[in-house]
Parts: C-alpha cells; structure tokens; sequence
C-alpha cells in the first residue's frame, strides 16, 4: 500500500487551505514574502479593474463592492478557522486529561501491589 499522498496531504499549508477555503491545496509554501504577496495581489487586481474600467467612478464603486466581498469572506473564513481551532484543542485537551488520568491510576496500582 502506498501512502506517500497520505503523507503529502498533511502538512500545515494543505490544513490551512482545508479550513479557511473549504478544499485542499497541497501547493509547496510561496517563497515569497508576506508584503510581495500582498503586494502583487494588489497589483493585479488594480490592472484587471482599472482595464476594464477607465472611468474612475466606476472604478471606485467596483473595487468598493469587491472589497466588502473578500472583507465578508475573510471574516468568516476566519471565524470558522478559530471555531475548528477551538474544537481540535478541545479534542486535544480531552484526550491529554484521558492519558494523564490512566498512567496516574496505572501509577497508583503498581505503588500499592
């Protein structure tokens, strides 16, 4: 059996893409910086928009609903993440409690045999 996608699909960067957009992305980390990615982001975006439109009221108004959109899902995306946050360190949590619980008690019985 064969588990090298197994083994390929858990990784921190396929996890994030699973809770924040809802599907994985086993891409290789970008070797670029936060700032150039955000930075390039934007520049295209920018390109895209002011090419199709040159009236800049237009512009203004399109790139304001655009905005609001990814403000709303980044929100989300971002509430949802720290909920399975949340639920994951509970489970984590719960479990740790189990374990220490059993070897204080498998520690008790060999101290009074």
């Amino acid at each position: 059996m064969d588990f090298g996608d197994l083994f390929n699909r858990v990784n921190f960067n396929c996890l994030i893409d699973l809770i924040l957009y809802g599907a994985e992305n086993c891409m290789p980390p970008s070797s670029k910086t936060y700032a150039q990615r955000l930075k390039e982001a934007n520049a295209n975006a920018r390109k895209f928009f002011k090419a199709r439109y040159p009236n800049i009221d237009e512009y203004d108004e399109i790139v304001g609903y655009y905005n609001a959109q990814i403000g709303t899902y980044t929100e989300v995306y971002f509430e949802v993440g720290l909920l399975l946050g949340a639920k994951i360190g509970y489970q984590i949590c719960t479990r740790l409690k189990e374990l220490g619980a059993n070897s204080e008690r498998e520690w008790e019985e060999k101290t009074i045999e």
